[in-house]
Order: C-alpha cells, then structure tokens, then sequence
C-alpha cells in the first residue's frame, strides 16, 4: 500500500498517475487523493461503466497467458506497462498454468517499479525492468540472460498503447516488437475504441489530460491496424468479453466502454 503520510520524493503525489488511476478502479490500495479525485470523474463520466471495463480487461489478460501457456506451449511472457500488481498477476496466472514459465515485467513508474523489484526479491522465475516500452531496442538488450528468445514468447500490451500518443506511432511500435521476435511468438493488444459515445469519450480525454499520460482512445479500424502482419488468432479481435469467454462467463451489461482485445501470431 503507498504510504499518503511519506510518499517517495520521486514520486509525483498531486499529479494524477494513470496507473494508480487504474489500480483505484480495481479496487486496489495504491493510489493518492489525485489519483482517486480523477478516478472518481472517470467513473461519474461513465456512469460506472469504467469499472467494469477494467475487470473485463483484466480478465482478458488472464485467458490470453492461459491460452499462450496451456495451448500454444509459451514458457517466456514480456509484460509491456504492466500496472501495479494486483490479484491475478501475469506472474500468478502463467506459473500457475506452466511452472516452468518466466515472467519479465517492464513499466517506467515508480510505484510500479517499486512493487516490481519486491516481486523479483521474491520469485525466481519473475523479473522487472524499469523501462520505457516505446524503446524496445533498449528492453531487449536489457533482458535477463534466462529469458530465451530462441523460442516463441508472448508479449503482452494491456491497456498501454492507448496512453501512445498518434505522433509516437503505436503501429510501428507494435512492428518494431514483432520483428524482434522469433517465429510464432504471440502479441496481446487490448485497447480502448472510440467508435461508441464519443462526448464521453471527450470528457474522459480531458481528465486524463491533467496525468501523467494523455488518454487516446482509437476507432476499430485503427485498433484492427496495430494487427497489420500478425496473424489473427479467433475470434479475431472483438470486445474483450467476447475473445474466448469461460463457459461460466456472464455477459456485461449494455453500456460498457468499448475495449477491444485480439491475440496475434508472429508468422
């Protein structure tokens, strides 16, 4: 839990955090009066769809390790702006279904990077970088010697390319990691549309606005672009709840905001 009473002196405490933002709609602990105030306009704005959105997208991440782990035999996960740690942590969901499997956690936050090192004082198998995931170049150097990229790996870029702004080109971003990859690797995009309720949309730009990432939800079409040169695995890429639900699952309500996810294999 952040401490409100001594905050680190890196930290940025009355500026709003997107990934404290997010924590706080989780329901988790980490997070300051501006990460709660902007995340409770969030929440106003969307009639408290937004909540829902990122239970959706967290469970989304989870299908998609156990997918890569169980079915497609992937044993090296890279997760791009991973957020703070929450329940079902890339980490807890992969060993749980391959325990021979490697995580390697990268975000350039403070907080994040904080409970990222208590994970690797912790497991073996779980790494973290403090880095940048717009420089690639610099991730892959910077990767444990263990991580073997002599084989297939899964990358996974969560709710993180919609804070890339159109100018840093999160297309190219995306094909600069495929080519990296080796054969048969998998990359996991999930990210938020704009196609659907664009005043809300709006409104939520301009609180994300005063944090330290700016919000740019994309139309479908631009989404389906960051897939140019993978091959699609079904369904395809649809709203979250639909990419291959539990046979448990329960269908979201109408009004939720309009994240999309795929799975894409590098050929």
């Amino acid at each position: 839990m952040v401490d409100e009473q001594r905050p680190s002196k890196e930290l940025d405490v009355g500026r709003p955090n997107v990934a404290r933002m997010y924590d706080y709609y989780l329901g988790g602990k980490n997070h300051f009066p501006a990460d709660r105030a902007a995340a409770e306009k969030v929440i106003e704005i969307s009639q408290g769809k937004v909540r829902e959105a990122v239970r959706e997208n967290r469970d989304f991440l989870g299908r998609a390790v156990r997918f890569l782990a169980r079915e497609v035999g992937v044993r090296g996960f890279l997760d791009l702006g991973a957020g703070l740690p929450t329940q079902s942590n890339v980490h807890e969901v992969a060993l749980a279904a391959a325990p021979d499997a490697q995580v390697v956690y990268v975000d350039n936050d403070p907080v994040v990077a904080t409970h990222g090192r208590a994970l690797l004082a912790t497991n073996p198998r779980v790494s973290f970088l403090e880095a940048d995931l717009r420089r690639p170049g610099e991730i892959f150097s910077a990767l444990p010697a263990t991580f073997a990229l002599d084989r297939p790996v899964g990358v996974l870029m969560v709710s993180c390319l919609h804070f890339v702004p159109d100018h840093e080109d999160p297309w190219g971003l995306v094909a600069a990691y495929a080519r990296a990859l080796p054969s048969g690797s998998h990359i996991v995009i999930s990210h938020l549309g704009s196609d659907a309720f664009p005043s809300e949309m709006a409104e939520g730009r301009k609180v994300y606005g005063a944090a330290n990432a700016i919000l740019e939800a994309r139309p479908r079409a631009s989404i389906l672009r960051l897939f140019d040169g993978l091959q699609v695995i079904d369904p395809g890429v649809v709203p979250l709840n639909e990419w291959r639900p539990s046979p448990d699952a329960l269908p979201l309500g109408g009004g939720f905001l309009p994240v999309l996810g795929g799975v894409g294999r590098v050929p």
